[in-house]
């Protein structure tokens, strides 16, 4: 559980909204950290393009990626 409460996707800006709404089909829910960082705007941009970056730069298909990602977070106990 996350000390400080993400705000809904529903009260960002257009822009916001289509980013959550492209992650929510990639990985069928919004993500905590993604809501928290939408609290302050400069911060999910920078956020949102270093990981459109780094997919850009990867080796492994971004399909691949995701799936890593996830199965780590998953063993790691991470909650989002």
């Amino acid at each position: 559980m996350a000390r400080i409460e993400g705000i809904d996707p529903k009260q960002t800006p257009f822009p916001m909204r289509q980013v959550f709404k492209k992650v929510r089909k990639m990985l069928g829910r919004d993500l905590t950290p993604q809501k928290i960082a939408a609290r302050v705007p400069r911060v999910f941009w920078a956020y949102a393009l270093t990981e459109w970056l780094l997919g850009q730069k990867a080796k492994v298909p971004q399909r691949l990626r995701s799936l890593v990602l996830l199965r780590t977070a998953v063993r790691v106990g991470c909650p989002f």
